[in-house]
């Protein structure tokens, strides 16, 4: 017996933060960008495979079209400098830390990232005079991902699932915590000895 789709996905250890990717099937993507016009973009050939470009050196699982566009929104959600905290792009490595975490993920949620991530640059070219993602200004840039965010199923999910990505890995560099008054991990703090899986207590 073939297994379903929907088994297949229940099969997956999907990591928390990609939950936003869950209905982001290959087919009902296709579908929608179908739908929705992305068939006029120069790259739709590219939405039957994802072929990555040559990855830039300081990264090892980030293809460069990717760490362009991790790096462009990481910039338009984190505008640090305004709030005095450190920056997520020259004090903490959130690009880096992104690399890292996308080379402990399982191949099937990889590939699902990496559509993602090429579906959330390219689509600008349908509304903003073919420009990708990580070439518009700030200003539009943070228009764009505000429409991604109320747009259809699948484009709140993508932008969700980075959103989440991105500020996960900024804000788990201590250097962010006095900004938010957090001093760490209060088990360490009061020297709480761990008890690894123990079992709840019973009511």
């Amino acid at each position: 017996m073939v297994p379903t789709e929907q088994a297949m996905s229940k099969a997956t250890n999907t990591p928390a933060f990609m939950s936003g990717l869950e209905p982001l099937t290959r087919r009902s993507l296709l579908r929608g960008l179908a739908v929705s016009g992305m068939a006029v973009t120069t790259g739709c050939s590219r939405l039957f495979g994802r072929k990555d470009a040559p990855e830039v050196l300081e990264f090892t699982s980030l293809s460069e079209s990717e760490a362009r566009t991790v790096t462009k929104l990481t910039a338009v959600l984190l505008p640090t400098e305004k709030y005095d905290m450190p920056s997520a792009l020259s004090v903490v490595p959130t690009v880096k830390n992104v690399d890292v975490m996308v080379g402990q993920m399982p191949k099937q949620t990889r590939d699902l990232l990496g559509l993602a991530l090429w579906v959330f640059e390219s689509r600008p070219m349908v509304s903003f005079k073919f420009s990708s993602f990580s070439k518009l200004d700030d200003e539009k840039a943070r228009d764009y991902v505000l429409a991604m965010q109320d747009g259809a199923f699948f484009e709140r999910g993508i932008t969700s699932t980075l959103k989440t990505l991105i500020t996960v890995n900024y804000w788990r560099d201590s250097r962010t915590w006095p900004g938010l008054e957090y001093t760490g991990p209060v088990t360490e703090k009061w020297g709480v000895r761990r008890l690894g899986n123990a079992p709840l207590p019973l009511v």
